[in-house]
């Protein structure tokens, strides 16, 4: 039997549990769910990364890929990832235009990004990567994942199931909660 996770209202917890155990009368009442709350598990769209670590990279960055990515790290309260991903559609739209990239060449840019800045977080890095996706164009996907039991979380952008770049290869321990479409 799979387990889900469960995130308990009531508690504010989240819980890794056996699917009988989760849809039963009694566990649901006590953490405050009801049926309706129930989703079928989410599929990770990354099977693979493309770029892993801080190796060197050649790339070179502007400053505005650099004052976009501190946007989204500094104000992720105001710019919620669909907000932020409607905004990179825009600036997409009407920026220049890179014809010629793959997920490789996005994942030395968003490498680029981190490294001339020193920081590194997965929500800039999921979004700065799905912005530069908009820009080749290249399908690509943002999940949201969690580790079960904690409440960690992590941002991840996939296009065609590759991740263009994770600073350590761990993102396959978070279970998906959400994933926005093609963006």
């Amino acid at each position: 039997m799979q387990d889900i996770i469960v995130h308990g209202p009531r508690f504010g917890s989240t819980y890794r549990m056996p699917r009988g155990l989760a849809t039963g009368s009694l566990l649901p009442l006590l953490l405050g769910l009801r049926a309706s709350e129930y989703r079928d598990p989410l599929v990770d769209p990354a099977s693979r990364i493309a770029l892993v670590g801080c190796a060197e990279t050649t790339a070179s960055v502007g400053w505005f890929i650099r004052f976009l990515y501190l946007l989204f790290h500094r104000h992720r309260t105001l710019l919620s990832i669909s907000r932020a991903m409607r905004l990179s559609r825009w600036m997409a739209r009407v920026g220049s235009k890179h014809p010629a990239w793959g997920p490789e060449d996005v994942g030395n840019a968003v490498m680029a990004v981190e490294q001339s800045l020193g920081t590194s977080d997965c929500y800039p890095r999921a979004l700065i990567t799905s912005f530069l996706c908009m820009t080749v164009p290249l399908d690509c996907e943002v999940a949201v994942g969690i580790l079960s039991p904690t409440t960690k979380m992590h941002a991840w952008c996939s296009v065609d199931g590759v991740v263009p770049y994770e600073p350590r290869s761990e993102h396959w321990i978070y279970s998906p909660l959400i994933v926005f479409g093609s963006c």
